[in-house]
């Protein structure tokens, strides 16, 4: 099995890479449906052409959680980025949150705002959660910390295929088109010129929203393409899980529907050198993890879906968000770390605001 829990969304987009365009975004995921909405209501034309279909990549794949930050913990961001920073960081994502949904308000999309749980795993990770606890209480982000778990009220989760399906209702007719594969860009003094198969595409910017795969178009560009691994079980009668939860630094994770289906991923870290590169197979090894920890769960019910997905990783943590290195009037908005959801609606914002 390598198909996605997620269903795709319902509709359909054919078309073709167009001839001319003011702004072509390149990637029919979330971070590309939310350009399209930024352009949109700043009254910029654009196109968006998308090789597959929209949230086939890691849009589809993930696992549906909308959560403040970045993988590490609180007090491991402000190590790493300082207070100031990692505070800012918080605010955005928690805006993320909120515009995002707010922008589809109307369209099913399986929101809830339930809160999340990160669940300590060792005594070293203890430490980090109390101390994290700590630094955003004091900071202003509500949270609490009960010894063994940091719950994140303001965290929620989604149905990530939906949420993109929704954004791309809300484009122009005509201006999503699905099933065009650009294979190569080139940039001058001008226009961009684009081409996808025998046809070729002048637009006066191009945005690539292609986050692990920028690469493929782009070598240059520093985003390292990582594996994430996931399974999802027949419903369960009995609530296991309240909340979408997180542990051992962010590597596992977990929820349940409130249809009972439960979803179980990660375990990246027990295998982190098979799980560089863009083979989107499950493996063995780390489904036999995932579903060890479903039955430690109290989960008896049968694994319908084993599947994984592509995640972007950067050097900094951080997603690369602007003008590329020597190529005029080309743009990125790419490299989420395993969190696009949290961050790519804004992230967005960002860029189309600079251009």
């Amino acid at each position: 099995m390598s198909t996605p829990f997620w269903p795709r969304p319902p509709e359909r987009y054919p078309g073709q890479l167009p001839e001319q365009a003011d702004v072509l975004v390149i990637g029919g995921g979330i971070t590309g449906v939310s350009l399209m909405h930024h352009l949109r209501v700043r009254g910029i034309d654009a196109v968006l052409v998308e090789r597959n279909h929209l949230a086939a990549g890691a849009s589809g794949r993930n696992a549906g959680f909308l959560l403040a930050g970045v993988a590490d913990c609180y007090s491991e961001a402000v190590r790493i980025f300082g207070r100031s920073r990692a505070r800012d960081i918080w605010n955005m994502t928690m805006e993320n949150h909120a515009e995002e949904i707010e922008a589809v308000a109307g369209q099913e999309i399986g929101h809830r705002r339930k809160g999340s749980v990160i669940l300590a795993a060792s005594e070293r990770e203890t430490e980090r959660l109390a101390e994290s606890a700590q630094l955003m209480t004091e900071d202003g982000f509500d949270c609490t910390w009960d010894g063994s778990r940091l719950t994140n009220p303001g965290d929620g989760e989604v149905t990530p295929s939906l949420l993109v399906g929704a954004f791309a209702r809300l484009a122009p007719a005509g201006s999503v088109r699905e099933g065009v594969e650009v294979t190569g860009i080139q940039a001058g003094n001008g226009d961009v010129l684009v081409q996808a198969g025998n046809r070729e595409c002048r637009a006066g910017c191009v945005i690539l929203a292609t986050n692990a795969y920028t690469p493929q178009l782009l070598p240059q560009v520093p985003i390292q393409p990582r594996r994430a691994q996931m399974l999802a079980s027949k419903p369960e009668a009995t609530r296991l899980v309240e909340r979408p939860t997180y542990s051992h630094f962010g590597y596992r994770y977990w929820r349940q529907l409130p249809s009972g289906e439960i979803l179980v991923g990660g375990w990246r870290d027990t295998s982190a050198d098979t799980e560089v590169g863009y083979d989107e197979r499950p493996t063995a090894p780390i489904q036999s993890y995932l579903e060890a920890h479903l039955r430690t769960m109290g989960a008896d019910g049968e694994v319908t879906h084993r599947w994984a997905g592509t995640m972007g990783f950067t050097e900094t943590g951080l997603p690369l968000i602007g003008p590329v290195d020597a190529l005029p009037n080309v743009y990125l908005c790419a490299g989420y770390n395993g969190h696009g959801m949290g961050f790519a609606f804004m992230s967005a914002k960002q860029l189309v605001e600079s251009l």
